[in-house]
């Protein structure tokens, strides 16, 4: 079967340079770019979004970069946030530019954005120090169909269990931590929240049409439901 890696047409980095050129290295893979896709790189239900230090940096202290996050978390069952690049990197190039960032500062915005955004998303968040690496990492990735693998070379923010076992309930139905609580907060119980229709639901700010249905579809399901991460390592 022919796999193909879309790549967003908005995507000047340089790093779809990279992936391109290994992609091209290969036998029976092959790269597709599409107009205004959702993130940087998908395949089948992995969507990527693929960020320079400097880009990170920047979306993250103007907002930009949580709507991304979750239209992201809201369209893939495997959303992934790559992150390129080393903060003392992004730290000499302001310089470069005028400006003189505190370390401090800098690195404390940077690991507590992170924080909350793995804690806020249900979104798989990698950090490599350069380009090339992070080139390596898409494409190892597309070529085992999504799957994480063992690699230790890179590094992955993963939730943990939360102490209410409603939250995580919902949370493994397909709702992130954060609109896991809004929701019980609002409806009460997770039987309320199955029972509520998707229209009513969707009011919730922050929650989309696409997690909405995800939800309560497992909620409401009286057969199994494996979820993608399990069938994917299986494949």
């Amino acid at each position: 079967m022919t796999k193909v890696l879309f790549i967003d047409n908005r995507e000047r980095s340089g790093l779809e340079d990279l992936v391109k050129k290994y992609i091209d290295k290969q036998d029976g893979i092959f790269h597709q770019t599409k107009q205004n896709m959702i993130c940087d790189y998908a395949y089948k239900s992995m969507g990527i979004e693929a960020k320079s230090i400097h880009d990170y940096m920047s979306s993250m202290m103007s907002g930009h970069l949580e709507q991304q996050l979750h239209n992201l978390d809201d369209n893939y069952n495997q959303p992934i946030l790559l992150i390129w690049g080393t903060l003392d990197n992004y730290l000499a190039q302001a310089v470069k530019a005028g400006r003189k960032i505190p370390y401090q500062r800098a690195w404390s915005s940077y690991i507590g954005s992170l924080s909350r955004f793995s804690t806020d998303y249900d979104i798989q968040i990698v950090t490599l120090p350069d380009r090339s690496s992070a080139a390596r990492f898409i494409c190892k990735r597309f070529e085992k169909d999504g799957t994480l693998g063992s690699s230790s070379t890179y590094r992955v923010l993963r939730k943990t269990t939360s102490e209410d076992m409603r939250v995580d309930t919902l949370r493994a139905a397909g709702a992130s931590q954060v609109i896991a609580e809004k929701l019980l907060e609002e409806f009460g119980s997770v039987a309320e929240i199955a029972a509520t229709p998707m229209k009513e639901l969707i009011t919730l700010k922050g929650l989309g049409k696409a997690r909405a249905n995800k939800i309560l579809a497992v909620l409401n399901s009286e057969d199994k439901i494996v979820s993608e991460k399990v069938r994917m390592s299986r494949s």
